[in-house]
């Protein structure tokens, strides 16, 4: 939630209060609406370098994943802004198997079954498997996964930098998964099955893609499908309503201790998306900027883990955000982790700044 929550997110939650660029006036310029993008092909036999999501917690400093763990989640509100849309009729797809997936590092992972136990260490992994339908082969993960409800029957077994490898062993996996190559190699050394995947860190339209390729591993590619034509489906909404806009409002986004994301993250393409200018957006990956730099830019709008710190830092009561009560709570939940859940997060980020045109 964003006008009262807004990763988290996730990859939130997926990871705005006025209307467009605190400005009355109409948009200059506007440009032709773009063609619409092509559809990605359904997934094959073999796959290489599937994208599955890195929450936000992985990039940034343990001081800061403090700050977004505990942050408020009050004032949660279920999405009502965006009817889902209804994802076009598309013919039967058939799970193939022997499946090979091409890992991070170049190597074959055959598949010759759905994997029956799979020890999963990523938030939106573990969010991707549950939604179509396959949560049931999921026997543990880290101790950051809160989501759906059902994880909380699902063994922990440490977290992504502290991994209980022995208990993992115990449960006698099929596949673990990781979003992070730290373990890998003591797991393949103790007889597991690893999938090591790059993360989606950069392209939200990445995200369609891993969740066709969890639906080919688990043997459920036509849910899978469903799920990735939906959000590619609400992403479009998203382009078309603002493609003849030439640019919206400056944002800045402090996740924690003002780090930020920059124009080559995941919440930089999600900015691009909705028109927003990142005043961040020199900034590799992720970074901390200086009160004098945010004084010095004054965005319009400040996106906030903790907008109260924002609020009470005496550095910043003459920022535009500050004076015009526009410091917002980042949604974690939705933006803080890249799965099927961040969608629901652009989409409030796009009703906050455009009331006018989401309805």
């Amino acid at each position: 939630m964003l006008k009262k929550i807004l990763l988290s997110c996730s990859l939130t939650i997926a990871f705005i209060l006025a209307t467009f660029a605190c400005s009355s006036t109409d948009p200059k310029n506007p440009n032709p609406a773009a063609p619409a993008s092509t559809p990605l092909p359904a997934p094959t036999k073999t796959y290489n370098q599937l994208l599955p999501a890195t929450p936000i917690a992985a990039i940034i400093p343990t001081t800061v994943l403090k700050e977004i763990g505990s942050a408020d989640k009050k004032g949660k509100r279920q999405n009502k802004y965006f009817p889902v849309p209804t994802p076009e009729p598309t013919q039967t797809l058939v799970a193939e198997f022997p499946l090979t997936v091409i890992d991070r590092n170049g190597e074959d992972i055959v598949f010759t079954q759905p994997p029956e136990r799979i020890v999963a260490y990523d938030a939106a992994a573990v969010e991707t498997i549950f939604k179509i339908g396959q949560g049931h082969r999921i026997i543990g993960t880290h101790s950051w996964v809160s989501y759906p409800a059902e994880v909380a029957n699902i063994e922990k077994v440490g977290d992504a930098f502290n991994m209980n490898i022995e208990r993992i062993v115990a449960l006698e996996p099929d596949l673990v998964f990781l979003f992070y190559p730290t373990f890998k190699e003591e797991l393949e050394k103790a007889g597991l099955k690893v999938l090591l995947l790059e993360s989606v860190d950069d392209n939200l339209m990445k995200m369609a893609n891993t969740f066709r390729i969890w639906g080919q591993i688990t043997g459920s590619p036509n849910e899978a499908e469903s799920l990735a034509k939906n959000f590619e489906n609400r992403v479009g909404k998203i382009e078309s309503v603002l493609s003849s806009y030439h640019s919206g409002p400056s944002v800045f986004q402090d996740v924690g201790d003002l780090w930020t994301p920059g124009s080559n993250t995941l919440m930089g393409n999600v900015f691009n998306l909705l028109k927003l200018q990142n005043i961040a957006n020199d900034v590799d990956n992720y970074g901390q900027l200086s009160p004098e730099v945010i004084i010095d830019r004054n965005p319009q709008f400040i996106i906030s883990s903790n907008p109260e710190l924002i609020y009470t830092n005496p550095a910043f009561q003459n920022l535009l955000p500050v004076k015009n009560k526009s410091v917002f709570k980042a949604n974690d939940d939705y933006l803080g982790i890249s799965g099927p859940r961040f969608i629901l997060g652009v989409e409030d980020l796009a009703f906050e700044f455009y009331p006018g045109l989401f309805k």
